[in-house]
């Protein structure tokens, strides 16, 4: 078995030798990427649409890992891609994915949340008691962004920000933002299509969807851009970085395939168990039918019997009365329109 993934593994690297950039949506490129802070600075910038003195200057790499424990002691962690801090102490999450995973909003909703939390404590842990205690319940901001190789069902463009609004302004222009500090922002790179104009925003999602496949830097990118170019040529990279490409591609597309195999197993499963609690109900459901309308055409049958039965027994007395009154001398005329009577 260990042979068989060495092999797989060697026939990746063969692959990745054959391109010009590594794919910058496999993990270890990515965090190669932002783990250079000037590249993490401008990218941030561009997205989040910031400028002049809004602009990020200055950030920190935090721990990927974010654990939170319970009363019961019970621990829940969640692994961002790039955790990191502003300068002014806005909190940061970077994510890159390149599968659609069930519960995909439910999964954005738990690392934001997980993100919140954890820069609750670590701005409380830097506050002096007198600002925790004038503001117990002050949050920081915090940023989540999705990067996403894969068709969004919910977005509608290739960039979708969302936030807190009220109800009451949905439809409307200029719609107020309840609570500006919790954003999160998905980037739908298969919805992408080339923009007029060369903002560094375009020019990093153009990095991120068209690098695996590109034959050679695009003209005209900015700076930073082509510095990251410059940064994942295959040619240049060392040979332990390609082996650790090649073995989180094989990794990822095995995890790929068990989830896949897992959805699909449950599915089968799922509609066995279906058909079968269907083929139990259309029974049942059929027993009961079978029940009623049996009862229904046996109550008919009676009564058709029944009054079948009334009528012999109708018809033998009034051939008794008309012998009785036969041989008291009633003509047949007459003793015909008695009868007719009813």
């Amino acid at each position: 078995m260990e042979k068989t993934r060495q092999q797989k593994i060697r026939e990746k690297e063969a692959e990745i030798r054959k391109q010009k950039f590594f794919d910058p949506t496999y993990d270890p490129v990515f965090k190669k990427i932002f783990k250079n802070k000037k590249n993490l600075i401008h990218f941030l910038n561009a997205v989040l649409h910031l400028e002049g003195d809004s602009r990020i200057k200055s950030v920190d790499h935090l721990k990927p890992t974010v654990k939170l424990r319970n009363q019961a002691g019970n621990e829940k962690s969640g692994s961002f891609d790039i955790h990191a801090r502003t300068m002014c102490g806005k909190f940061i999450d970077v994510e890159m994915q390149r599968a659609i995973q069930e519960d995909f909003l439910d999964r954005i909703e738990l690392y934001s949340m997980l993100l919140s939390a954890n820069a609750k404590i670590a701005m409380d842990a830097e506050a002096t008691a007198k600002q925790r205690e004038e503001h117990p319940y002050l949050m920081p901001t915090v940023y989540s962004i999705w990067i996403c190789n894969f068709r969004v069902p919910f977005c509608r463009h290739f960039r979708e920000e969302l936030a807190l609004f009220r109800t009451a302004d949905v439809g409307k222009p200029h719609p107020l933002t309840v609570y500006p500090k919790k954003k999160y922002i998905i980037i739908d790179l298969t919805r992408y299509v080339p923009q007029e104009g060369e903002s560094l925003e375009n020019q990093w999602i153009e990095l991120f969807r068209n690098m695996p496949t590109a034959n050679a830097m695009p003209h005209g990118v900015d700076k930073v851009v082509r510095a990251v170019y410059r940064q994942l040529l295959v040619s240049k990279a060392k040979a332990r970085f390609i082996t650790e490409v090649a073995t989180g591609m094989i990794d990822r597309d095995e995890y790929n395939a068990c989830m896949s195999y897992a959805r699909n197993k449950g599915r089968a499963e799922g509609l066995e168990k279906g058909l079968a609690e269907g083929r139990a109900k259309g029974r049942a459901e059929g027993l009961e039918k079978g029940l009623a309308e049996g009862r229904a055409k046996g109550r008919a049958e009676g009564e058709k019997r029944g009054e079948a039965r009334a009528n012999r027994k109708f018809a033998t007395e009034k051939k008794k009365i008309a012998q009785f009154l036969r041989s008291k001398g009633v003509s047949v005329k007459l003793l015909n329109a008695a009868m007719a009577i009813k």
